[in-house]
């Protein structure tokens, strides 16, 4: 051996034992190295044999892989109503949990700022995705425009479960209320109610969102059954009973006497305008909040009212979702889960319940999921999660 071949032995054993230390600390991942050129893992490899890397340390490296947990993100397209509000707490809340129970690494929620831009929550996706997570949920701000961002991810090998929303991709898998029958139960029985005529006024929810087309054209649809029922305005409520109160009490100055407001989780609101205004509250689709049940509880309101609303414990279903779907357990590529429908015969315990701006949300157990998933695939009644008995 050569006095200048001896004296590079020290430093390359400090390179390749701090070599062999990287690659078992490193998180092993079922997705490839799709970043790493041939000849770059050629080098990794040429290294590692070298540094004399053999059974004993790709034993420890597959010890390390089978304990690993997934990290899960979520990705939300807007957070300016009380329903996203409870749906990210709700989420977070089981996250911990199941990181707590040792089924997660760790997880991260980022919220898309704006009124549901697309444009934004792509950017924010692409640098989610720089985060490696093993799993990406997705409450959308648009059917279309997150296409290729999710195409990306699914590349990168990331489970993609997008809730809340039909999507435009093959290779997502999609958990959705159905917003028509969200739509039916807040018109039909609010029309029944006002004896199939009259003038009404339609608050629309996240206008471009994907579940606000599908429900505006039920809701359109309808409408064209009761020849005796006019609308006398239509307004963007948003969903958010702030934001329809603004909007109703802007047209109520202009528009005879109403006899109900057809909206999407907004009555709440749509009272306050009408009793700003001095007018008498008509029949609306209220919040399914603890603020606007109570409300409804301590005025007797018995005139066609409803509250219905997709259910914010989608996103803990996803939650679910993802988690059979990263052990290979089989889930179907679509599936519709029961939306919240309160009527006055279950408000009360609903009302007792909930807190001022929680919004009643499904409690979805890993069981119960399993328990839907089920259902769907069989064609069975959908599982009926229970009512909470206890404000928490």
């Amino acid at each position: 051996m050569s006095d200048e071949f001896a004296a590079l032995l020290p430093p390359l054993r400090r390179t390749c034992s701090l070599f062999l230390e990287t690659m078992m600390r490193t998180r092993p991942t079922s997705r490839p190295w799709r970043a790493a050129s041939a000849a770059s893992l050629t080098a990794l490899a040429v290294l590692a044999a070298g540094c004399g890397s053999g059974g004993s340390g790709a034993d420890t490296s597959a010890k390390e892989s089978s304990g690993d947990k997934p990290f899960i993100a979520l990705s939300n397209g807007f957070i300016g109503n009380g329903w996203r509000q409870t749906m990210i707490a709700k989420f977070e809340a089981a996250a911990k949990q199941a990181q707590a129970d040792g089924l997660i690494s760790k997880y991260k929620v980022v919220n898309a700022p704006g009124e549901n831009s697309a444009t934004e929550q792509v950017a924010q996706i692409k640098s989610l995705l720089l985060q490696k997570p093993d799993a990406l949920l997705i409450d959308p701000a648009s059917p279309t425009a997150l296409k290729p961002v999710i195409q990306q991810a699914c590349s990168a090998g990331v489970t993609v479960v997008v809730f809340d929303s039909a999507i435009d991709s093959e290779c997502a898998y999609v958990l959705q209320n159905s917003f028509v029958d969200w739509a039916t139960h807040a018109a039909k029985p609010l029309l029944e109610g006002i004896g199939g005529k009259g003038d009404v006024i339609v608050s629309r929810g996240v206008v471009g969102s994907q579940p606000e087309a599908e429900m505006f054209d039920t809701t359109k649809k309808i409408l064209g059954e009761y020849p005796g029922v006019k609308t006398a305005a239509t307004v963007t409520g948003m969903c958010d009973g702030a934001t329809a109160q603004k909007a109703v009490l802007g047209v109520l100055s202009s528009v005879s006497k109403i006899d109900g407001v057809i909206g999407c989780g907004d009555g709440y609101g749509v009272a306050q305008a009408f009793a700003t205004a001095g007018k008498p509250v008509p029949a609306v689709t209220f919040e399914t909040n603890g603020r606007a049940l109570n409300y409804w509880k301590d005025n007797k309101i018995d005139n066609g009212s409803v509250a219905v609303m997709s259910d914010p414990g989608q996103s803990v279903a996803a939650l679910w979702e993802a988690l059979d779907l990263l052990e290979k357990r089989d889930i179907p590529k679509r599936m519709t889960f029961p939306i919240v429908l309160i009527e006055q015969k279950d408000r009360d315990a609903w009302a007792g319940a909930l807190k001022p701006d929680e919004y009643a949300a499904w409690p979805w157990t890993r069981e119960l999921f399993r328990q839907q998933v089920k259902a769907v695939q069989t064609g069975g009644e959908p599982v009926r999660p229970p009512i909470p008995t206890a404000a928490g």
